[in-house]
């Protein structure tokens, strides 16, 4: 799942910048020659940790975070389940971080190998890595259903939204 920052988060980003000395580093903490990659994807958890964060507690783990916060949307049962409401995971998140570390060398003047930092080349057009890991368990995913019922055209709930169904789908298996 790809995750908007910029759309969903572009205010509380900057008013958690205005709050947080640790933040105000992070510039810093990509644009330093020595940062090794591993305090940089560090660095970007704790961002995303930070963003997400709607209690005082502090959380350490990224996945953890993530069921936590997908545990309490589904306690939600009057409302869908907006899954842009749960924090990345963190292999999306390290995958962000090194697209982030590419566009920073890039706006230094270093020219580094994009497909090495969450890039890769498909038609002779960079595009991003999301994540190098599935969606979710095999098991997970088998649970997956667009909700659409049996039979052709107007009827699959994803062809009247307008979705593209997929193979996941118990019933139409990707061919609406």
């Amino acid at each position: 799942m790809q995750h908007n920052f910029r759309v969903l988060w572009k205010g509380q980003s900057v008013q958690l910048f205005n709050r947080n000395k640790y933040l105000q580093d992070i510039p810093d903490i990509f644009s330093n020659p020595k940062s090794s990659y591993t305090y940089i994807k560090r660095t970007g958890e704790k961002f995303i940790i930070t963003l997400y964060s709607n209690t005082k507690k502090e959380e350490n783990s990224l996945n953890k975070m993530r069921y936590d916060c997908f545990n309490q949307l589904v306690g939600q049962v009057n409302f869908p389940i907006l899954l842009s409401k749960v924090p990345p995971t963190t292999e999306a998140t390290h995958q962000h971080c090194r697209r982030t570390f590419h566009q920073v060398k890039t706006w230094q003047g270093e020219c580094l190998n994009p497909s090495n930092l969450g890039w890769k080349l498909v038609n002779k057009s960079l595009t991003s890595i999301y994540t190098t890991k599935g969606p979710a368990e095999a098991k997970v995913v088998s649970l997956i259903t667009c909700g659409c019922n049996k039979g052709s055209g107007k009827k699959y709930k994803c062809v009247r939204a307008n979705l593209r169904c997929t193979t996941l789908c118990k019933n139409c298996r990707g061919q609406s």
